[in-house]
């Protein structure tokens, strides 16, 4: 089940961008002195979950993800 379609990577590059931008906000804020990696990486972490858990939901839903079989055992078939 390939997931990387154009759609989905583009959405999946926005929500990595929105959160570097996240990121770098606390690079520029308050007393350099103070370690912000922990905060920072927390606060970019959750954006892009957010937005790419949304991508994806939307890819999904969309209706582009192709029926596949299981290649072991298994009964059925996912869509």
């Amino acid at each position: 089940m390939p997931l990387a379609t154009p759609a989905l990577k583009a959405e999946l590059t926005v929500a990595f961008i929105n959160a570097m931008k996240v990121y770098r906000d606390f690079d520029q804020t308050g007393n350099a002195g103070v370690d912000k990696f922990d905060a920072a990486t927390t606060a970019a972490g959750e954006v892009f979950g957010v937005d790419a858990s949304i991508a994806i939901d939307v890819f999904v839903k969309s209706g582009l993800v192709q029926t596949t079989t299981p290649a072991g055992p298994g009964v059925g078939a996912v869509t």
